[in-house]
């Protein structure tokens, strides 16, 4: 359903798009020329930034008007940013949305670039604010490949990171979907230390489970039947075999030694059935076989005991 608010002003929406601008920059959430803006000044018109201007020196004259499909409608003299289609597809997609913030913050997106799943329930407010945090696959920045991906995925969440690139956050107002942005930038910060002092413990499932419904009753059943009850699933499965691995392998534990010897065992009747294997010896047969075991243990165990 669309917001019933009443529309603000333009001149009220350029000033406080704005000041989000501003706040992005001092707050070192975008840099340069970086970033891209825009609320619904009504159902049909869309205030956002152009491209090369600085968020730090933005004024609100510089703010672009498009309908929605991005025609400009005023101040046609400024170059349209080539983020556009990200917020369009994005409005298509949540009509119960008035901003979309598009933005770099550097903690946030070293998850991506580091190949680290940001998407862990670990953090109580941020499960609560935010849900489920998924990165959306690399598609070439500007391009209609990318807003499209985005707004599939901004259908049922209301942040995501964009892999190698930034992040995108919506909200019912420019300071709501800007804010989220500031929260996730925080929590990513808190990961990242976290990451360097030890591993990243997950929350149990039960506790997991009372915030995803605490999230549902503070925000309604809406947000509850977009994205559905059940949250952070695939994670917890993973962690769960990430811990059981850890035990199995911590103190070269009795249990490890079986499952390690069941598998060269495996390996080894593998390997006999080889052509290859019959210019082996003997014991060249089971070396080999012990070296396939432990490469194979070493690339699943590397998969499940790393963050």
């Amino acid at each position: 359903m669309p917001i019933e608010t009443k529309p603000l002003s333009e001149a009220t929406c350029r000033e406080d798009l704005k000041k989000v601008c501003n706040l992005a920059y001092k707050r070192g959430l975008v840099s340069g020329m970086e970033g891209n803006f825009s609320l619904k000044i009504n159902n049909e018109l869309i205030l956002v930034t152009p491209r090369n201007t600085h968020k730090g020196l933005i004024e609100v004259s510089d703010f672009v008007v498009v309908d929605m499909n991005g025609n400009i409608i005023s101040n046609g003299s400024r170059e349209l940013t080539s983020e556009l289609s990200l917020h369009l597809e994005a409005y298509k997609k949540r009509t119960d949305i008035k901003a979309v913030v598009h933005a770099h913050p550097p903690a946030t997106v070293s998850f991506s670039v580091a190949g680290i799943d940001f998407n862990q329930p670990v953090i109580p407010e941020t499960i609560v604010l935010l849900g489920e945090i998924p990165t959306v696959p690399y598609r070439e920045p500007g391009t209609n490949k990318l807003g499209e991906l985005v707004g599939v995925y901004i259908e049922k969440h209301d942040a995501v990171i964009l892999e190698r690139h930034g992040v995108v956050t919506v909200g019912k107002d420019i300071f709501n979907a800007y804010c989220k942005l500031e929260s996730l930038e925080h929590a990513a910060k808190i990961m990242y230390f976290a990451h360097t002092l030890g591993d990243i413990k997950t929350l149990d499932e039960v506790d997991v489970n009372e915030l995803i419904k605490q999230r549902h009753e503070t925000y309604g059943k809406e947000l509850e039947d977009r994205e559905g009850k059940k949250l952070f699933q695939s994670s917890l499965q993973t962690f769960k075999l990430k811990n059981l691995l850890k035990k199995l392998t911590d103190g070269n534990s009795p249990l490890f030694q079986r499952l390690l010897n069941l598998s060269n065992e495996l390996m080894l009747a593998t390997l006999q059935r080889t052509n290859y294997s019959q210019k082996l010896t003997s014991d060249e047969k089971e070396q080999l076989a012990r070296e396939l075991t432990a490469s194979s243990l070493s690339m699943i165990l590397g998969r499940f005991t790393k963050t």
